[in-house]
């Protein structure tokens, strides 16, 4: 199947890292291994992060005018047409101006992967990207829900006739680093200059302003009730609120919190290698890639509660999920898995048998495929 591959928040080539650009290249990955020949169709962002109306109609005319040249060249002769177009996350603040449109014209099934609806936008800012996220659910032949907070607010725009499938968040496998978790860490700990014996705790995320900050802040808050203990905290990520993040973990001293930027994905795999436990609080989080990843190199992950953090982290198997922002929580499920290191193991080795029996590539591939070509 020919399949025309469209992300309006951020484009799979864009080159800020984030987990919305890992997963848009790894759902194009997943029906590339299942045969299906993926191209993207457009590069324009319709994202109005601030809520302004003018940029939105702007935005609108934009999509407006990429769409008639995107129909344009699958009419011409030169251009190979597409069987099916397949739009990743779509929301109010990112609403879908291209695919609705080119599928009805060109007769087409329109997908959605990971939609969300916002009630309470209908007189926000908005309001024009909410009324576009209904047109776009009401003419989907199919929608792919990876976070099932979503599910019940999509429901009323659907048409009686449009499949739906819920999907587990994936990733890909990794080869075998050849060392152990010591001797990773021993290799590294040169390197940062700092203590192999005690535990490493890791977060990966952008220092982004608004809920990762928020995370960062409660992470920060949460460690300094476990000051009384030895550990370190690898802090993989970098962004807008680079120096609000530093300034909430200045307390703890520079000789626990290891900042270490933006890494190549080699290198993050190596700081998760030598690490023992992940630790973020995902406040307002839809999943998290980086705790799939983590728990793909065995380590159990604490975080905050969401529905869609649930379906990565078995509470009490695989981790802990706790209360929603709740710093002293947060910090007792911290301070247990530091002084327990048999569980630690235990859930480590959970958390790997997890990712294997359910969220590898392959396995998305395949429950990708059967549901794209029921829409065919």
């Amino acid at each position: 199947m020919r399949i025309g591959f469209y992300a309006p928040m951020k484009p799979p080539d864009h080159p800020s890292p984030s987990g919305d650009r890992t997963l848009a290249r790894l759902l194009m990955e997943a029906m590339t291994l299942a045969g299906h020949e993926v191209r993207v169709m457009s590069n324009f962002r319709s994202l109005d992060i601030e809520g302004e109306f003018d940029l939105q109609e702007n935005l609108k005319a934009q999509g407006g005018k990429e769409a008639e040249r995107i129909l344009k060249g699958l009419k011409s002769s030169a251009t190979e047409g597409i069987d099916l177009w397949f739009t990743y996350h779509l929301f109010h603040k990112a609403p879908d101006w291209l695919g609705p449109e080119i599928s009805k014209t060109l007769g087409i099934p329109y997908v959605v992967a990971e939609a969300s609806y916002a009630p309470r936008q209908k007189r926000g800012p908005w309001r024009a990207g909410l009324v576009q996220v209904e047109t776009a659910l009401k003419s989907a032949a199919g929608v792919i829900s990876l976070n099932p907070r979503d599910l019940d607010c999509i429901q009323p725009f659907l048409d009686a006739n449009a499949r739906q499938a819920s999907i587990l968040p994936f990733t890909r496998r990794r080869s075998p680093s050849g060392q152990t978790r010591n001797e990773s860490k021993q290799q590294l700990s040169q390197s940062l200059g700092t203590d192999a014996q005690v535990p490493w705790l890791i977060s990966i995320a952008m220092m982004r302003k608004g809920d990762k900050e928020r995370s960062y802040q409660l992470l920060a808050a949460a460690l300094a009730k476990l000051t009384d203990l030895h550990w370190r905290l690898i802090v993989i990520g970098d962004g807008d609120a680079g120096d609000s993040v530093k300034n909430a973990f200045a307390p703890l001293g520079e000789d626990r919190v290891y900042p270490v930027g933006v890494l190549e994905p080699a290198v993050t795999e190596q700081y998760l290698d030598a690490s023992e436990l992940f630790a973020w609080p995902a406040i307002n989080e839809a999943f998290g890639m980086a705790m799939l990843e983590a728990h793909r190199h065995g380590l159990p992950v604490v975080a905050g509660y969401t529905e869609g953090t649930a379906t990565i982290v078995e509470d009490q198997t695989t981790g802990f999920l706790t209360e929603p922002e709740n710093v002293s929580a947060f910090a007792k499920a911290v301070r247990r898995l530091i002084e327990d290191r048999g569980l630690r193991d235990m859930l480590g080795k959970n958390a790997q048998e997890k990712f294997l029996a359910n969220h590898t590539l392959a396995h998305g591939s395949r429950t990708l495929d059967v549901f794209l070509r029921s829409l065919t």
